[in-house]
């Protein structure tokens, strides 16, 4: 009896063996039909949107990430021409970082960043595809910002229609 439950044990703990390699813990997120992300590049766009526009010490709260916001624009509202050129500027935005400061975004220290952000414009390392990406980039993190109700209520005062409601308002 104990030998049968011997084997069956070696059987589950080798089927569990196999299955192992399978349960990566990858940051899973919503998959977008027309912004084919390669493994690292969504990554890359979480840190650099965070170095655009940190969170930390905000009370800003949106029911989506930048990221997340950013992405579904591009499905949503971008030709495939457009995603094409936006994901050929990240890739070279990846190969400009790596001839500058020969490490990755990942990698880079913030005062690196910022100096990075800084000189962007000037850079002869980077292409036009790889600035054309990070403007838009940097275009949507704001609009993101921008259009979240913590902003428009704390800095807009911007109240949702209908608005108050004034019934002994002197005419």
């Amino acid at each position: 009896m104990k030998r049968r439950e011997a084997i069956q044990n070696i059987f589950l703990l080798s089927a569990g063996i196999a299955l192992l390699p399978n349960c990566q813990m990858e940051e899973k997120g919503p998959v977008y039909a027309n912004v084919p992300l390669e493994k690292g590049q969504r990554t890359l766009m979480n840190l650099l949107t965070n170095a655009i526009l940190p969170r930390e010490g905000t009370k800003v709260t949106t029911p989506e990430s930048t990221t997340d916001f950013i992405l579904t624009m591009l499905n949503d509202c971008s030709s495939p021409e457009d995603i094409q050129q936006y994901l050929l500027g990240m890739k070279e935005f990846q190969v400009g970082i790596k001839e500058l400061y020969n490490t990755s975004f990942k990698k880079m220290m913030p005062e690196k960043q910022i100096e990075l952000f800084n000189t962007l414009g000037e850079s002869e390392k980077m292409t036009d595809a790889a600035k054309a990406f990070f403007n838009r980039t940097v275009g949507a993190t704001r609009q993101h910002f921008t259009s979240s109700a913590y902003f428009m209520k704390n800095h807009l005062d911007f109240e949702f229609a209908p608005g108050r409601y004034l019934g002994c308002e002197p005419v």
